[in-house]
Order: structure tokens, then C-alpha cells, then sequence
């Protein structure tokens, strides 16, 4: 069987680093907006908002942080050069935690290196841009117009990915106001919860940790969620259940290789659409493959073994068979053949599933 997903001390660990990692950084800003007057508005963002302008009809002046109006490009002096270094350096910080959980979901399935690096890069260009624009409603215009110049073409595989960009861009926005206790708000809220619903395969309707659904067995991976309303079996469900995969990506797996074995045993739609898969579970797979040719050439006018999943917990295996059942023999029948046959009582369990879901080209 698959290794479930989160398990080991590695995710473990990658879980408490990232913990350690907000704590560290959460008590560095602090003590720095605490100990250091200037740091106190570049991390809270005090100094965004309104302020009066002096003027005699008490006219209110948009400021951006530390009080310089916004009609000044940027701060001037030696001044505007460590807030714009720690603006970037805290934009690149803070999104380090989210470029390992992006490495730590990933790492399945669908991991891009090149993603890694626009997390960690987008957010400093980001905000360098918002430092220089900020104060310029002239130059704001004027990067609209070289962006819209400049064409990407880069696409996501995953659209997931693209929520990352996005976070990037927000936490370089953020850094580039000189906010970055905002920032760092971003991406603790983002991690918490992208974490959470990596961990408990929320949505994943094959294994509900949550128990909305109860999850999905074997069956329903292998030969698609609809094939439950025809399938015919007998045993007890939890074997099904404690085989299927736990993660989106495992299951995408499975039914691959399943589509292509049925599409390599027919290149007819209509021919596809009359195999099956048969599902035996045992806790003696060598018995299993002793006892059911016989049966299955009575019964099954094309048979061929597809795939073994070992079982781990209750030691329950399950062998899958890749069967076209012939004229006149149903489901229920071939079911009860097989257990009938087994007078040793090494098979646990059968189900047969319909793979017309699967058929489709």
C-alpha cells in the first residue's frame, strides 16, 4: 500500500519547523518594533493613514509610513535606504515558511522548482516596485504601461500554484508599504490553513478524514466514484476503505494505470465498456492466485491480474482482476462463485465493479 500522507517523522518535523520558524520571527519583529522607534512603523503600519497638513482650513494629507506625505516619491537620505533593505529582506523572509510548506504538499506530485524560487523572488520585486511607485501617482502609471508591454506566457500546472503567486505578490505589496507585520499575518493564516486542509483531505471524497462521507473504498478508486451504485460484493467495507489511497494525486495514480490496461486490452469504446474489475481481499494473496484461474476462466471470457495492493493495518490484501464477464453470467453470480470456492476461508471479501466510467477515450 501507498505511504499515507503526513505520515513519518519527516513531515513531522517539517511541521514543527515551520512552527519554530514563525515563533523565531514573530519575537524578532516584536522586540524590534519594541526596542527600535524607527522599526515600529515599517512592521505595524503606523504610519499609513492620514495626518494634517498644517495648512489653515486643516486640510488631511495621505502619509505613508513614518509620516512622509505621499507627493514624496520615497524617503530621502540614508533613511529611505535601511527601511527599502528591510522591506525586501522581510518580504523574503517571511515567505520561506510558505516556500517549504508549498515543498512539504508537493512533494508527490506536481512539485515545480521553478515555483519554489517565484515564491521566494516575487515578493522582493514586488516590493521594491510599491517602494518606488508608492508616493508617484506618475510612476505607478508608468509601470502599468511596461507591464502591460511585457508579455508572460508562463503557465501552472496546478491552479493551486497560482494562489501561491498571489501570496507572493500580497506579502511584496505588504512589504512595500512598509507593513510587515501585515505581511507576516498573510503567511501564518495562509499556512495554518493550507496545512490544515492538506492534512485532513478536505474535499478528497476517496478519504474523508473528517467523516462527512466516511470515505471511499478500493473499489470506487479503481473503477471511479460512480461505479458504487451497480457494484456487487460481500465482506466487510473497512478492508475496502483502509486500502484506498489518501491522497488526490495517489488516487489520479491508480486510475491511470487502470485506464490503461483497459484501453490496452481493447482500442473499441463499446468492447471497454464490458470489462469489469474484480476485487478479492485476503490475508493469503498466494492462495488467492491459486484458487481463482479456474473460476475465472468458467466464468470470465477475458481475465488478467491488474494489480496487488498490500495491505497494512488488519494485514488484508487485495488483488484486482481486469475481467469481461461472459453472456449470461451477472455480477451477483460471479461473486458468489468465487465465494463459494473458497473453502479454506482465505478470501475476506469480493466486489466486482462496472469500469464503463473508465472506457471513456
Amino acid at each position: 500500500m501507498t505511504p499515507t500522507r503526513g505520515s513519518g517523522k519527516s513531515v513531522k518535523w517539517a511541521g514543527v519547523r515551520i512552527a519554530g520558524f514563525y515563533v523565531v520571527l514573530f519575537a524578532a519583529l516584536a522586540a524590534a518594533a519594541w526596542y527600535l522607534p524607527a522599526a515600529r512603523d515599517l512592521i505595524l503600519l503606523d504610519g499609513i493613514g492620514t495626518a494634517p497638513s498644517g495648512g489653515p482650513s486643516g486640510e488631511i494629507t495621505r502619509t505613508m509610513a513614518g509620516g512622509v506625505p505621499v507627493e514624496g516619491i520615497v524617503p530621502t537620505g540614508w533613511e529611505s535606504v535601511w527601511v527599502t533593505a528591510a522591506s525586501l529582506l522581510g518580504a523574503l523572509v517571511i515567505m520561506i515558511p510558505v516556500a517549504w510548506t508549498y515543498i512539504l504538499i508537493k512533494r508527490e506530485s506536481g512539485y515545480e522548482e521553478s515555483v519554489v524560487h517565484t515564491l521566494l523572488i516575487l515578493p522582493v520585486a514586488v516590493a521594491g516596485i510599491v517602494t518606488i511607485v508608492q508616493g508617484s501617482l506618475a510612476l505607478a502609471f508608468s509601470l502599468a504601461g511596461i507591464v502591460a508591454a511585457v508579455r508572460f506566457r508562463t503557465t501552472l500546472d496546478d491552479t493551486k500554484d497560482a494562489v501561491y503567486v498571489f501570496l507572493a505578490i500580497g506579502v511584496g505589496l505588504a512589504a512595500g508599504v512598509q507593513a510587515l507585520g501585515v505581511a507576516l499575518a498573510l503567511s501564518v493564516v495562509f499556512n495554518v490553513v493550507n496545512l490544515v486542509l492538506w492534512r485532513l483531505n478536505f474535499g478528497n471524497i476517496y478519504a474523508d478524514q473528517l467523516h462527512r462521507t466516511g470515505g471511499l473504498g478500493l473499489g470506487a478508486v479503481i473503477a471511479g466514484a460512480s461505479s458504487t451504485r451497480t457494484a456487487v460484493g460481500f465482506g466487510d467495507r473497512a478492508h475496502a476503505r483502509n486500502l484506498a489511497p489518501d491522497s488526490l494525486d495517489q488516487v489520479r495514480a491508480q486510475q491511470a494505470r487502470m485506464r490503461t490496461r483497459l484501453h490496452r486490452e481493447s482500442p473499441v469504446k463499446k468492447e471497454r465498456k464490458q470489462y469489469s474489475a474484480l476485487l478479492v481481499y485476503t490475508r493469503d494473496p498466494d492462495a488467492v492466485r491459486t484458487l481463482l484461474p479456474p473460476l475465472l476462466s468458467e466464468f470470465a471470457a477475458r481475465a488478467q491480474l491488474a494489480e496487488v495492493v498490500e495491505g497494512e493495518g488488519d494485514g488484508v490484501h487485495a488483488l484486482t482482476w481486469l475481467v469481461r464477464v461472459r453472456e449470461g453470467v451477472t455480477e451477483a453470480q460471479f461473486v458468489e462463485a468465487v465465494r463459494s470456492a473458497d473453502g479454506a476461508g482465505a478470501v475476506v471479501g469480493a466486489e466486482i465493479r462496472s469500469l464503463k466510467e473508465l472506457a471513456d477515450d
